[in-house]
Order: C-alpha cells, then structure tokens, then sequence
C-alpha cells in the first residue's frame, strides 16, 4: 500500500473493533478471528490488511508490529491502544475501547494523518539487537575458547598451570552457557 493510496473510515475501523472484539471476548482462536474478520468484510483493502495481519501472527510477531505495517489505516494511537492491551492481556477490552472511539468519530475524518512513510519499529529493532549480541556473544566464546585451547597445544603446560589459557577456557565456557541459557528462557516467553 502506498502513502497516496486511501485508508480505512472511522465507521470501517468502529466496526472492524467491534467484531474483533466480540470474537476476542468468545475466547476464539486469533487465527480463526482473522478468518471470520476476512469473511464478515467487504471491503478489499481490509481483507488484505487482515491477510497480512494474520500471516504476521503465524509467522510470531504481535498485532501492534503488524497493524503498523499500515500506517494509512491505523494511526499511532490504534497502534499504541492494541500494544498495551497486548502487554495487559486485555485485548477485547482495548478493542471495546477503540470501537467506542472511531464510532464516535464517524462524522470526522479518518484518525490516520500525514506522517513519514514508514513508524520506526522498536520490536523489530529490539529482536535485531538481541540477535546481533546473541552471535557477537557466541564469537567472543569461541574465540576464548579456541585461544585458550591452541594456547594448550603449542605450549608444553600442563592443564592446571598458567593461568592465561585457563582464564581462556573460562570465559569462553562462561559466555557459551549464558547464551545457551538466555536463548533457553527466550523460547519459553
């Protein structure tokens, strides 16, 4: 979708928050949400966003990374609204809350202004770094690790004697087990 290309109405959104809702009420699966939104929906540009939506919530991100990815649809507040009630577990409420909004709204022109083209995404930026530290970490182990070892073999030291390999190996083993460990309490969140 293209910054010139039109976004959804105050009446659109206002219904679309109160189906969401509902269905998020009923304690129904998100994915099958998103298929009952696509087939209650009319209008084209809203069964793509849905698409979308629902391919970024398979694919692990949250429903504010993936609402923002249409920022002529979805203004900063929708966005800021569906993160909270995502880190609150009170979705349907915040949904309840964004219906009462837009409908309020429908006289008024869409809530959605002028804006650079793209949102700065914080979840993407942050999941880039703990990548990046993650495999940083695990060079930095591998490095001690291998220094340490070819350190033992080309001298002729016996494994408890001088202590610069040793501090090798440890930090080496160190830095390899709090990555194993920090990537191990990441997969249970």
């Amino acid at each position: 979708m293209t910054r010139e290309e039109p976004g959804l109405t105050n009446s659109e959104l206002a219904a679309f928050c109160r189906q969401f809702s509902s269905l998020m009420h009923a304690q129904i699966n998100i994915l099958d949400i998103f298929d009952a939104l696509k087939e209650q929906s009319n209008n084209p540009l809203m069964r793509e966003i849905i698409d979308s939506v629902r391919e970024d919530i398979e694919m692990g991100r949250s429903l504010a990374t993936a609402f923002s990815r249409y920022p002529n649809c979805f203004s900063p507040f929708f966005i800021t609204m569906i993160r909270q009630g995502e880190l609150e577990g009170e979705l349907d409420r915040v949904l309840e809350d964004l219906t009462n909004h837009f409908a309020s709204r429908i006289d008024e022109t869409a809530d959605v202004t002028e804006r650079s083209a793209a949102l700065f995404d914080w979840e993407r930026a942050t999941n880039l770094f703990t990548w990046v530290f993650i495999w940083v970490t695990v060079l930095a182990a591998v490095c001690a690790l291998g220094a340490g070892a070819i350190w033992y073999g080309t001298t002729e030291l016996e494994l408890p004697g001088h202590p610069g390999p040793n501090i090798l190996l440890f930090v080496g083993l160190v830095l390899l087990l709090g990555v194993i460990l920090f990537a191990r309490g990441r997969r249970k969140l």
